[in-house]
């Protein structure tokens, strides 16, 4: 998790190099191990360097090779580092050093703009090459790691946070209302926007060439839908899923320091730590040390411990129990304050880390199971499926077992209503669909905005367009797609990797390996998941090394129930009363009081609809503190609930 900070004057007037500096002071947590900031006229590249492999010791920061002059700052990881280096002798281009940073710029020698594409890993850089006086950035497919920039008037920022670039006075504060009412009903329409006019995020599977001629944003890589993956078996899927699995987790293995990995007692997170287990037990790993924590529920739907210590029996190693909490107020005022951006989620925040990790200095890596529900997970649509095969009785089937069930496809309540949104409505052709939307009234968005907000973003407009997706061979396959290219999941894995750096870690998440995403993108839906059984290959490769109970577990722990007791922990309906983004006219005030007093009574009374709103609730509440601090200036928002809290203690 090291960092980035350029700045290139393509108007060729010299680069600010203080700009730069303070760019990269400004994210101490990334520079753990040294920083370095190099300058050349128009350039100034600077680097944090956290070191978390063992090839990154000899790294420079950044990273010059005097020969060409080209220079590299760089945020990631190579895992297909033994082929590449092979492939890059064998064609003249020598790598000496074996790190990461070489191999990338080396690629870049070898095959120039199609380099990214070659590179399996997580990855965000920026390439000076003087030669061309072009400034190459790239992201990986995923968007695993961060990458913003600015592209002003003769100069172009960039960097690993977007913090960073409000170090150059040039860059002023303007709030994005698109993209603000876009976070408010938690569809973003887009991977680039972010909630600052200006400021744009690098699109994941995407390049930028930056130039006196401009900024040019390409895509490189994509999936291909008309790849197919077919077996006669069920066990010959497992096992070619196991071994790009254990491939995926065994790369995520290569540290410096000790692993630490969630372990919450579900299918992803224990698949990983197992599978973690025997390859060091095979002896196919070496790592310092390995440890695994989770957040401790005693009842409700989080309470999992039954399942870690299944785990833990099977595979006995340290673990550690975290009480669960909400972080308070202060520290969510603390973090919009330093990152510029929105609060932690609750459910990345269900517990106080910094007594386990806030001193720690022998971890360097942290895995999560982030990926397993977004491939494997069940999709509603696959009704569409079933009736466009005109399969009538798996449809009934299929209704019938998944109207309760909570371990894939989402339960719904009605069966009507189930068939039209989710089997017919897709099959409809667009032109039918357009006159459908014209002769309903247009829905409100969600409740939360208000009606003036919504009209003058066209939130309705956006949130209708629908993104061009690749024909696929099923309405399921589309929807694995539609998670890929989603701007929601672009801004989750941003979160998550902020969360991360704060403890001086990088994130890496085996089941977002590119060769991971290709395999369940190629093969059948269901292999993905059948009626009452999501994940289901995973289930079949696991047979043997996850414990039985874990392996055939037909639920998994709800986070929303996390939004519900932070709104309630941290001032309950007296959040809502007195609102600047009611105000500024983002938000329906009385609307929101009346969804909080709805949402609290069904919580209280264990009516599962709370769950309709709550997460909306939770995005009033952050985009309340980030127009607090960022742009009203007000060092305490919420006096009224701090003062509240006080008093009754």
């Amino acid at each position: 998790m090291s960092g980035i900070a350029v700045l290139y004057q393509w108007d060729g007037a010299p680069a600010d190099r203080s700009t730069v500096e303070r760019m990269i002071a400004i994210v101490p947590y990334r520079s753990v191990d040294g920083f370095g900031v190099w300058g050349n006229g128009p350039v100034a590249i600077g680097h944090a360097k956290l070191q978390t492999t063992p090839e990154a010791s000899a790294e420079t920061s950044p990273f010059v090779d005097e020969t060409s002059g080209l220079v590299l700052s760089m945020d990631g990881r190579v895992d297909n580092r033994d082929e590449l280096t092979a492939e890059l002798n064998s064609r003249g281009h020598r790598v000496r050093t074996g790190t990461d940073a070489e191999i990338v710029l080396r690629a870049w020698q070898c095959w120039g703009t199609e380099a990214p594409a070659r590179l399996i890993g997580d990855f965000a850089l920026a390439l000076w090459d003087p030669s061309k006086r072009t400034l190459f950035c790239a992201r990986d497919p995923l968007g695993v790691k961060s990458f913003y920039y600015f592209s002003g008037p003769g100069f172009f920022l960039c960097a690993s946070e977007l913090h960073q670039l409000f170090q150059d006075p040039r860059i002023v504060r303007r709030p994005n209302e698109p993209a603000i009412a876009d976070i408010l009903v938690r569809m973003p329409a887009n991977r680039q926007e972010t909630l600052f006019e200006g400021i744009v995020r690098l699109e994941p599977a995407h390049y930028l060439s930056v130039s006196a001629r401009g900024v040019e944003s390409r895509r490189y890589y994509d999936l291909d839908p008309s790849r197919e993956i077919t077996y006669r078996t069920d066990e010959e899927y497992g096992s070619h899923f196991l071994s790009l699995f254990k491939e995926a987790v065994r790369c995520r293995l290569r540290s410096n320091k000790g692993v630490a990995s969630d372990l919450s007692g579900g299918l992803d997170s224990g698949s990983i730590v197992c599978l973690t287990e025997q390859l060091r037990r095979d002896g196919e790993v070496h790592v310092p040390s390995f440890e695994t924590f989770s957040v401790r529920f005693e009842t409700g739907p989080g309470a999992e411990a039954e399942y870690v210590e299944e785990v833990l029996r099977k595979y006995p190693h340290r673990h550690t129990y975290l009480p669960s909490g909400v972080a308070p107020l202060t520290e969510l005022i603390r973090q919009v304050a330093h990152y510029l951006d929105l609060p932690d989620y609750p459910n990345s925040a269900l517990a106080d880390y910094a007594p386990l990790l806030g001193k720690r200095n022998d971890l360097g890596v942290r895995l999560t199971g982030v990926g397993g529900d977004e491939w494997l997970s069940g999709t509603s649509l696959v009704y569409a499926d079933l009736i466009r095969q005109l399969r009538i009785a798996a449809l009934l089937e299929t209704l019938r077992i998944n109207r309760n069930f909570s371990g894939g496809y989402p339960a719904h309540p009605g069966y009507a209503r189930t068939l039209w949104r989710y089997g017919v409505w897709p099959l409809l052709p667009e032109s039918l669909k357009s006159v459908i939307d014209r002769w309903r009234s247009p829905p409100q968005p969600t409740a939360t905005v208000s009606r003036a907000f919504a009209a003058r973003t066209r939130l309705s407009e956006r949130l209708s367009t629908r993104l061009p997706l690749p024909r696929c061979r099923s309405f399921a396959q589309q929807a694995v797609y539609g998670v890929y290219s989603s701007g929601f999941l672009a801004y989750a894995l941003e979160i998550d990797a902020r969360w991360t750096a704060r403890f001086r870690l990088e994130g890496r998440q085996p089941l977002l390996d590119r060769r991971v995403l290709e395999f369940a993108f190629a093969i059948p839906d269901n292999q993905r998941f059948r009626p009452g059984v999501s994940k289901f290959v995973m289930r079949e490769a696991m047979r043997g090394i996850l414990p039985e109970r874990v392996r055939l577990r037909p639920d998994k722990a709800d986070p929303t129930e996390a939004y519900a007791t932070a709104l309630i922990a941290l001032g309950g309906e007296r959040l809502f009363d007195r609102l600047n983004v009611v105000e500024n006219g983002w938000v329906d005030g009385e609307a929101v009081l009346s969804l909080y007093r709805s949402m609290a009574a069904k919580f209280s009374r264990g009516d599962p609809s709370y769950m309709k709103n709550v997460c909306d609730l939770w995005m009033v509440l952050a985009v309340e503190l980030w127009l607090d601090v960022v742009f009203l200036g007000i060092s305490d928002p919420l006096k009224h609930v701090t003062e509240a809290e006080q008093a009754a203690l």
